[in-house]
């Protein structure tokens, strides 16, 4: 991801900030030209902008850029007045993806050529926005304005990341909220959480808390952290995964489901099962870790379950569905996606294993949970066999959203895998 920005000094906007940062704006995705456009019968290769707008809005929004998952941004959110293309971008926890889209304006008639997309590195996804946020705000010191509000805030955002503060911020970010500006409940919530997860489980955590009781979710969780006993704890995993650790190293610069699917086909290996073996239930995956008296934690919104380190193993608390139809097969593929989150990120850190959907964690375990239960080359086999997706769900024990997943990631599987 590139930028290039001529400035232009001859600009008649009223605000002072506006008249200073009007340039003529270039951006690359992938190698490509995303602000190129038709416009009537001409085809253009930038976009003349106030800068002040764009950089002020991601300044300010910055915690929640970085804190947030399973959230999509677009520059189009910061336009004021001025035509940008639709450039999108989100954070996932370890990787910056950013996708550029088709796009029209009326009055003036002008449309944005369809894109590409391109994936980052947290590193380079900060340094780009700081770049293009850095060099406008070194424009309007040139200029005589130092102190513009986007100046004084970023300045207050470069210090938190150069803190231990920046955990607390982002976490407010996951929430959509202003880290400095927070009210005193939401920000006792976030310092308990911390005092139980650390770095990126801290904002899983707090990021799928947004629409539930905190007060009770925590109070929850450090019930569970508090439990001694064996009926959480699955003894034998922890050797495990430490042997998978050695043997499975993660790709560089890897995705998340990757890895997943990798350390799924290592588990299986490890724990020696057939590859048409099936759990019939948690209690039956749990004993093959090294539990035989496994039991299920009480009910509570906003986790699936708690993975956490013990002084004999791993412990793991799923929460309880109750007796609904589809609860066994939710008790049985929380369990794994636990397994995997251990299996994947081996230290020694608690862990929430919840509903986001593009969080690197979560991510990375709920694709071990898929491969480790219902292996794909095990449903091919049965879809060759005219058994149909209801059925090998539950042959599996899984619910058939899992096994219509795999036969619709079966590329990427085979990709990661080989």
């Amino acid at each position: 991801m590139k930028h290039s920005i001529e400035w232009l000094d001859d600009a008649e906007n009223a605000v002072p900030e506006e008249r200073a940062t009007v340039g003529d704006l270039r951006l690359w995705l992938n190698g490509q030209n995303v602000t190129t456009h038709i416009s009537g019968s001409d085809l253009d290769d930038h976009v003349t902008v106030a800068l002040f707008g764009l950089v002020n809005g991601l300044v300010h929004d910055w915690w929640t850029i970085f804190g947030s998952r399973d959230r999509e941004f677009s520059l189009r959110r910061y336009r004021t007045g001025y035509l940008l293309p639709d450039v999108r971008f989100y954070f996932d926890g370890a990787a910056f993806e950013v996708s550029a889209h088709e796009c029209a304006y009326v009055d003036p008639d002008l449309r944005f050529l369809s894109g590409t997309q391109e994936v980052l590195s947290r590193a380079d996804g900060e340094a780009w926005l700081g770049g293009l946020i850095t060099e406008t705000l070194a424009r309007l010191k040139d200029r005589g304005l130092p102190t513009s509000s986007a100046a004084i805030r970023w300045e207050r955002v470069q210090s938190s990341r150069r803190s231990r503060e920046r955990h607390f911020c982002e976490a407010a970010g996951s929430l959509g909220l202003d880290p400095y500006n927070i009210a005193d409940k939401l920000a006792g919530f976030i310092e308990s959480a911390e005092s139980v997860f650390d770095d990126e489980p801290l904002i899983e955590f707090v990021c799928d808390a947004a629409n539930v009781d905190q007060t009770r979710l925590i109070g929850w969780v450090d019930r569970m952290m508090r439990i001694k006993g064996h009926q959480y704890r699955l003894s034998d995993l922890r050797p495990i995964v430490d042997q998978l650790a050695r043997n499975a190293q993660p790709h560089a610069n890897g995705q998340a489901w990757a890895m997943g699917y990798r350390r799924a086909r290592a588990m299986r290996r490890a724990l020696n099962l057939r590859p048409s073996q099936a759990f019939a239930s948690f209690n039956e995956l749990a004993e093959k870790l090294g539990s035989k008296n496994f039991t299920l934690a009480p009910k509570v919104d906003g986790i699936n379950a708690l993975r956490r380190e013990g002084p004999h193993g791993i412990n793991v608390h799923i929460r309880n569905h109750g007796e609904r139809d589809f609860a066994p097969s939710m008790h049985l593929f929380a369990l794994a996606r636990a397994v995997g989150d251990a299996a994947c990120f081996t230290s020694e850190e608690a862990a929430p294993i919840n509903s986001l959907q593009n969080a690197y964690r979560q991510a990375a375990g709920r694709a071990f949970a898929a491969e480790f239960l219902a292996p794909i080359d095990e449903i091919q086999s049965m879809r060759a066999d005219d058994k149909d997706q209801y059925t090998i769900a539950s042959t599996f024990s899984v619910a058939p959203q899992v096994v219509y997943h795999q036969l619709e990631n079966e590329k990427r599987i085979a990709q990661a895998c080989t």
